[in-house]
C-alpha cells in the first residue's frame, strides 16, 4: 500500500496543467477545467470568467498557463470561489488575491484560511491513511474578501450563479450553483475514481461524513443534474442515484455500502438543510 501512495503521488507530480472544456453553452454554462498536479481547477465563462479553487502552493504558473489555454486571462477574472479551505484547493488563493482577484471563501473554514494549513485529517479508507503523509500540508495565509455563511450571489462577479454554504466535506465547504441551479461545482463533496473519472467514489477524507452525505441529496433534490468536481468528473446526478438509491441502498447490501453514500438515512434532514440555503444572500465581509 505504501508503494501504492508513493506511485499515485508521483504521476501526480509530474502532471502539468491538462486544460479543457467540460461543459458549454448547451449545458447550461461553460465551464473549463485546468487539471493540476493535486486538484482540478474550474473556470466558470460569463460576463467574466469565474475561477472555482485555486489549486497547491507552487501552482500559480501552471494555473495561469491552463487559463489562457482555455481562453480566461488572469486579468480578466475578477473572482474565485475556495470551495473549501484544504491545501490542493486554496494553494494560491493569496497569490491571486494580489493579483486582483476577489476571493469568496466559506466561513467556516476561517481557522484554516487565516492560518494557511490544510488542517487534521478524517480518512475513509485504508489508502487515505498512507496517501496523507504525501498531501501538501500548508499554503500561503489569506483573508477571504467575501465569507459566505449561507449563500452569495456572483452577479458582480459577473456570473449568473450563486455560491451556497455545504459543511460537511470541512465545516466551511461551499458550492458554486450555475445554469440555474442544474450544475454544480461541487469541490470535495465526493470524487470521481482513480481509474473511472466518471464514476462516483468517496472522496478520501470527510470531516463530517453523515453531513457531506445530506449535502448530495440536498442538491439533487433542489435540481442539480450535474457535479463539477475537485478530483475526477464531471459526474451526473442519474449516476449517482444509479448507484446510491436512496430507498433501496441499504436493502441491497448494507455491508457493501457501508462507508458509501449513506442517504437512506438522511431524508429527514434533507427538507431543513434546503429551508436553510433559502435563506437571504450573505453579505460581503467589510
Amino acid at each position: 500500500m505504501r508503494r501504492a501512495a508513493l506511485v499515485f503521488a508521483a504521476l501526480l507530480a509530474a502532471c502539468g496543467p491538462n486544460a479543457r472544456m467540460v461543459k458549454t453553452a448547451k449545458d447550461g454554462a461553460a465551464i473549463g477545467t485546468v487539471k493540476l498536479s493535486w486538484s482540478n481547477v474550474h473556470v466558470v465563462f460569463g460576463t467574466h470568467p469565474l475561477i472555482v479553487d485555486a489549486g497547491a502552493t507552487g501552482e500559480f504558473a501552471e494555473l495561469v498557463e491552463g487559463l489562457r489555454l482555455l481562453g480566461a486571462p488572469i486579468g480578466s477574472i475578477r473572482c474565485a470561489v475556495i470551495t473549501h479551505g484544504h491545501a490542493d484547493h486554496a494553494g494560491t488563493a493569496r497569490v491571486l488575491q494580489l493579483s486582483g482577484v476577489k476571493i469568496i471563501a466559506g466561513a467556516g473554514d476561517v481557522d484554516r484560511t487565516w492560518r494557511g494549513v490544510h488542517g487534521p485529517h478524517h480518512p475513509t479508507g485504508v489508502f487515505a491513511r498512507i496517501l496523507k503523509w504525501f498531501l501538501p500540508e500548508t499554503y500561503r495565509p489569506f483573508v477571504a474578501d467575501v465569507l459566505v455563511t449561507d449563500r452569495y450571489d456572483l452577479a458582480p462577479c459577473g456570473i449568473e450563479g450563486e455560491v451556497v454554504a455545504t459543511p460537511g466535506h470541512t465545516p466551511g465547504s461551499v458550492v458554486v450553483l450555475v445554469a440555474h441551479g442544474t450544475i454544480a461545482l461541487a469541490g470535495d463533496l465526493f470524487r470521481g475514481g482513480l481509474v473511472f473519472t466518471t464514476s462516483p467514489a468517496e472522496h478520501f477524507y470527510q470531516d463530517d461524513l453523515k453531513r457531506d452525505h445530506a449535502q448530495i441529496q440536498m442538491l439533487i433534490a433542489r435540481g442539480v443534474k450535474w457535479f463539477v468536481l475537485g478530483h475526477g468528473g464531471p459526474i451526473s446526478a442519474a449516476a449517482i442515484r444509479g448507484r446510491f438509491q436512496l430507498e433501496q441502498l441499504a436493502a441491497r447490501n448494507p455491508a457493501k455500502n457501508r462507508g458509501r453514500f449513506q442517504l437512506e438515512q438522511l431524508a429527514a434532514r434533507n427538507s431543513a438543510i434546503v429551508r436553510d440555503q433559502r435563506e437571504p444572500l450573505a453579505r460581503p465581509m467589510r
